[in-house]
């Protein structure tokens, strides 16, 4: 305003106002060393002022005009700025109707807006996939929580049954080898003729003598021993 009522005294100064009103009767204008308090300011002549002074920088060809590139910036500058600060605004805005400082119905719209899309499943749908996380609700939550936490005595469970597997396995490994022994003498017993076990000969006509001991393994749990000692005694099954 002080700039503006310079401009206005420069040009009183310089030359008779031809659009403010004259006060006929009452002596000449006020001139350059009048006191300021005695001045008088006419409105439509500053506004006028004020215009042909916007005017005249909106019309400056400068270097600094929007087409060049410093232009540019500076006006994609001024764009981003006033996006946050209205972004800014409205947040602030929303959060003092929520807080009850003031009501507004608009924000109390604009918030159940945005309190039904974070609820819409497609919505959530495409966030989860786009960001790479996984909203859940409080219960759910709390049971990834807990089984999170149980996992360490899970682990601890499952590392002495798998201790306990090992055992079994390696007792069952000196079983067999135990056996083996005992499995070589009683077939080389001449007693029981395993040795001329035939597996390849048909038994009874209808299959062969091996099919025939993996039969009685699979259906009865016959040893294999016994089953061999079984299927000889049909006499194909015995080399001659």
């Amino acid at each position: 305003m002080i700039g503006l009522r310079q401009v206005a005294k420069k040009d009183a100064a310089s030359e008779e106002d031809l659009e403010a009103p004259k006060d006929e009767g009452k002596g000449p204008s006020t001139s350059r060393g009048a006191s300021p308090s005695g001045a008088t300011y006419n409105p439509l002549f500053l506004a006028k002022a004020v215009l042909r002074k916007v005017v005249a920088i909106l019309l400056a060809s400068d270097d600094g005009g929007i087409a060049t590139p410093g232009g540019i910036l500076a006006l994609l500058r001024d764009v981003i700025l006033g996006l946050i600060v209205g972004v800014i605004f409205i947040s602030a805005f929303i959060v003092l109707d929520h807080f009850n400082v003031f009501r507004s119905q608009g924000a109390q719209n604009f918030r159940g807006v945005a309190f039904h899309l974070l609820n819409d499943p497609e919505t959530l749908a495409t966030v989860e996939e786009s960001s790479d996380l996984r909203f859940m609700t409080a219960a759910e939550y709390d049971s990834k929580r807990k089984e999170v936490e149980d996992l360490p005595n899970k682990k601890a469970n499952l590392d002495d049954v798998l201790r306990r597997r090992k055992a079994e396995v390696e007792e069952s490994e000196k079983e067999i080898e135990a056996i083996k022994d005992e499995y070589q003498s009683l077939k080389k017993n001449p007693l029981l003729e395993l040795d001329k076990f035939c597996g390849e000969c048909i038994w009874a006509g209808k299959v062969t003598c091996d099919e025939r001991v993996k039969f009685l393994e699979g259906t009865w749990n016959t040893r294999p021993l016994a089953g061999m000692v079984s299927a000889m005694e049909v006499a194909t099954c015995k080399k001659q």
